[in-house]
């Protein structure tokens, strides 16, 4: 399940088909806006973050060498980060979701039943829930394939996918558009990232891409409603027999 939090004017543009995304490099400096201390990640323009030090006994070490100069071992408390190319132009769409994590459990869900955070009011007064994530695709990849001026890279990492929230106060490796700090894990991201030429963008930087009516696949609900009533989930579990997907008992 995909869904939306904002107030009801956003969601509302959105079900008329309006998605509205801003830059990474937006979203590292924002400032001053309702929210901004909640969508605001000072890592968001950031690909790749290194630094020495001992982690899972292996000793790793960063170093550099300026011409003529020895060598120089930086200490583990130098880091050293790669951005994203142009992050000005990398946009993001950010949804929430309920599915299943790299280890195949669900965040947060008890005896079947799933209890969305309270801080979800700090988003807005409604929730839009996406009710048929296929279609929904399907219109997102038309008006994406059909733009003039939307551009694809490996730095994407496909272009659309869960996030994985991890512990990056002691972490090196690629971070990217699709690895964010454990303590936003209660936000369940779901991301739509592509690149977008200076020319799509409006003058405020965003850019306004519109995918068609979802009024026939889309359901709005307070954001009241949403945090006070669990979500009953049940798992399946399905084996592909002669090329189709057949459920088995678990």
């Amino acid at each position: 399940m995909l869904f939306k939090v904002a107030n009801l004017d956003r969601l509302q543009a959105l079900q008329g088909g309006l998605l509205y995304m801003n830059s990474v490099d937006y979203f590292a400096k924002l400032e001053g806006e309702a929210g901004a201390a909640l969508r605001r990640d000072e890592l968001e323009n950031v690909y790749l973050k290194l630094s020495s030090g001992k982690r899972d006994g292996v000793v790793s070490e960063l170093a550099f060498q300026v011409q003529g100069h020895d060598e120089m071992v930086l200490n583990p408390e130098a880091v050293m980060t790669l951005n994203l190319p142009r992050p000005e132009t990398v946009m993001v769409y950010c949804l929430g979701s309920v599915s299943a994590g790299h280890d195949g459990q669900i965040l947060g869900l008890d005896n079947g039943m799933l209890q969305f955070s309270e801080r979800f009011k700090e988003f807005g007064t409604h929730v839009l829930r996406i009710t048929n994530n296929v279609e929904f695709s399907k219109r997102l990849s038309h008006a994406i394939a059909t733009h003039p001026h939307l551009y694809n890279s490996p730095f994407f990492e496909g272009g659309y996918g869960q996030v994985d929230y991890v512990d990056l106060s002691d972490y090196r490796g690629p971070i990217g558009l699709f690895r964010k700090p454990i303590e936003y894990a209660w936000q369940r991201e779901y991301r739509l990232c592509f690149g977008a030429e200076p020319e799509a963008l409006n003058n405020r930087g965003a850019l306004e891409l519109n995918i068609g009516d979802l009024s026939d696949i889309t359901q709005i609900t307070t954001v009241e409603s949403f945090t006070s009533n669990p979500l009953a989930i049940t798992k399946k579990s399905y084996r592909i027999a002669e090329g189709k997907p057949v459920q088995v008992s678990s």
